[in-house]
């Protein structure tokens, strides 16, 4: 492995989207993988960590998967089952198939998350695409992580309106202490809300492509893929945002965003904005940024860049990278 490659945590709750992101960390050349910690979010924990531990199975994935956190550092646990569906993913084919012996390489995905970026030879990128309870945990558990994470890259919030309440957006509203946290941290931070992933739509020419792929692992894949994109309407005529994948997509093509410097403050107490990201743009405020927050995306060009990215792993007999391991023929 070469000791360019840039070395990569990621956190998630997965949820169909989180599971383009995997695929799009596993083609990436210049990324070695340190590991993933599942958390509950889209799906309480036990769910969570079973989707990430098929994924990976199926799709070949050389990563360790660790077992989370299976609640928020105060509140109660809320899903996005109501939406989702109780796998906290739908699929209008095949469900993928389960893996009755799969087991995670670690039950503290905390732990093995500070292990890791403390023995890394260089700072580490922590792509957050969940709710941010372990990166506030491992802040809390070891002060000296700061130092050892390159850039915390997260999909969450918002600088418009929210999806899990009018104000807030579904991962910082499911834990808006450990977002408080992470945010007060002081991290190199790239914030991909809602209001950016609003501008990456997947349609039903997209989906009508990835059925087209040929093989089990393509005819899984679009089943969930044409489910998520029927989530604003049933019958697949209004666009969908992507969301995880956008977050993954800065790691392959910065060009396709434009950043701006922001403060940004996780609200905890307001009656109707609980979980919501306040972001200044002031000028007044920018000598307390702590933040870049995406703005705007081509999204034409990220919605592409995922599929061609997504059919590569798809086809690949071996990866370059520690993402892809050798896939075994399907019968």
């Amino acid at each position: 492995m070469s000791p360019a490659m840039r070395p990569v945590w990621l956190d998630t709750d997965p949820g169909f989207d989180d599971w383009l992101a995997m695929l799009m960390l596993a083609a990436h050349p210049g990324l070695r993988w340190l590991g993933i910690s599942v958390v509950a979010g889209n799906a309480p924990l036990d769910v969570t960590l079973a989707n990430a531990l098929r994924i990976r199975h199926h799709y070949g994935l050389k990563v360790p998967i660790h077992r989370g956190s299976a609640a928020p550092l105060a509140d109660a646990l809320q899903t996005a089952q109501h939406v989702l569906g109780p796998q906290g993913m739908r699929t209008t084919g095949e469900p993928l198939p389960e893996v009755p012996d799969a087991r995670p390489d670690g039950d503290d995905a905390v732990a093995a998350m500070i292990d890791a970026l403390l023995a890394s030879e260089e700072p580490v990128t922590v792509l957050a695409i969940g709710p941010l309870t372990h990166i506030a945990q491992a802040l809390q558990r070891e002060p000296q992580l700061r130092g050892h994470i390159a850039e915390l890259v997260l999909m969450g919030g918002s600088t418009e309106r929210g999806n899990q309440t009018p104000a807030a957006e579904f991962n910082i509203h499911a834990d808006p202490e450990a977002a408080d946290i992470v945010f007060s941290a002081g991290l190199p931070l790239r914030m991909f809300g809602l209001n950016v992933c609003r501008q990456v739509l997947l349609t039903r020419e997209h989906v009508d492509a990835v059925r087209s792929w040929p093989g089990a692992r393509a005819a899984w894949l679009s089943g969930y893929l044409d489910a998520y994109q029927r989530l604003r309407k049933p019958d697949g005529s209004a666009p969908m945002p992507l969301y995880d994948p956008v977050a993954a997509a800065w790691l392959w093509q910065p060009e396709l965003f434009r950043l701006e410097s922001a403060r940004v403050d996780i609200e905890l107490q307001g009656r109707f904005t609980r979980g919501m990201t306040v972001c200044d743009f002031r000028a007044a405020a920018l000598d307390r940024a702590n933040a870049q927050v995406a703005m705007s995306a081509d999204g034409p060009a990220v919605v592409e860049l995922m599929l061609r990215v997504v059919k590569q792993v798809l086809g690949c007999a071996s990866m370059p990278s520690l993402g892809c391991a050798s896939v075994p023929p399907l019968g």
